[in-house]
């Protein structure tokens, strides 16, 4: 038991290490942005391999050495976007939690963290939530008269710079409306790599993970497919009824929606690219180049595509793999 606890310290210690440089890191190359993305790395393998309570004291530690070395702001918003979602990553691989709800889940808990954060600086530095926003479209229009300027001066038609002008006003307006399901997308895709990641360095050392299916056999499963599809259905309806208070809603479900689809069709797509690409012996490099092909050339009804996979199951992956299944 005592070697356990010093094993536990040692460990911790190191990792605490580890995760306050990438923090450090982080905060000297803000271009490296991608240093956030993994910085809860080493608080979720000290979770798995020890427990909550080491996980929590290593995150702490880290934060700390990032508050000292650089400003407490970096330390605090780190801990609170990254190291709560990296703890219960953690604390859910240690209880044996299915891996794809410690992806959700993680996901939805790091997105709400990483909106803490971001609201955290605002509040920190004075700034109105809906003034950033209102500063952010004025950005927005600034840069996109400068472009037209441009392109005026190179005697582009008026007509067509209007027509450019209009559509991205309009993506501008979209943008403000689809940032939370942005942000849930952003924390489900950033959990998904630290999972991954963290099955692959444990891998390293002899302890195995349980892996999700490979992407050619990602499916939803009943009742799950079947809520997702009602759902959209309702959207599609508040959308057309034109409901109101529902715009912005209905706007992130759909925005949601669609990419859940699409990733599903394409999916499918790539399963029957390999089931008869080794029926008929096609080498797999110009099955790739097959399938990028179809994708590429079919991308406007590949949600469409998902869709009637998730209904009638095409690839009949019920009794086989599917998303909710582990190996």
């Amino acid at each position: 038991m005592e070697r356990m606890q010093t094993r536990a310290l040692v460990e911790g210690a190191i990792f605490a290490g580890v995760t306050a440089l990438l923090g450090i890191l982080y905060y000297y190359t803000q271009y490296l942005g991608i240093i956030a993305m993994v910085w809860p790395v080493p608080v979720i393998i000290v979770g798995y391999r020890n427990g909550i309570k080491a996980s929590i004291l290593s995150a702490l530690s880290a934060g700390l050495v990032v508050s000292l070395v650089t400003q407490p702001l970096v330390g605090v918003g780190l801990l609170i976007g990254f190291g709560v979602p990296g703890v219960l990553m953690g604390h859910m691989i240690n209880k044996r939690v299915n891996p794809y709800a410690v992806i959700l889940v993680c996901g939805v808990v790091l997105s709400v963290s990483m909106a803490g954060e971001f609201l955290l600086s605002l509040k920190v530095a004075g700034i109105d939530g809906l003034e950033f926003l209102s500063n952010l479209d004025s950005a927005f229009r600034e840069q996109l008269e400068t472009s037209l300027n441009i392109y005026r001066q190179f005697g582009a038609a008026e007509e067509k710079l209007q027509e450019f002008k209009d559509y991205f006003s309009q993506a501008i307006e979209l943008m403000k409306y689809v940032i939370p399901s942005s942000l849930l997308i952003s924390g489900v895709f950033f959990s998904f790599i630290d999972y991954k990641l963290t099955r692959l360095i444990l891998k390293r050392i002899g302890l195995i993970l349980p892996d999700i299916d490979e992407f050619s056999k990602w499916r939803l499963t009943e009742p799950y497919s079947y809520i997702l599809l009602g759902t959209a259905v309702l959207a599609g309806v508040a959308s057309y009824f034109k409901v109101p208070g529902f715009n912005a809603v209905v706007l992130n479900i759909s925005t949601i929606l669609s990419l859940i689809f699409s990733i599903v069709g394409i999916s499918a797509v790539v399963y029957f690219a390999r089931v008869y690409g080794d029926k008929y012996g096609i080498p797999k490099a110009l099955r790739r180049i097959i399938t990028i092909f179809v994708i590429l050339t079919f991308i406007q009804f590949i949600a469409f595509i998902g869709i009637l996979d998730m209904a009638f199951d095409f690839r009949r992956l019920k009794s086989k793999n599917r998303i909710g299944g582990v190996r």
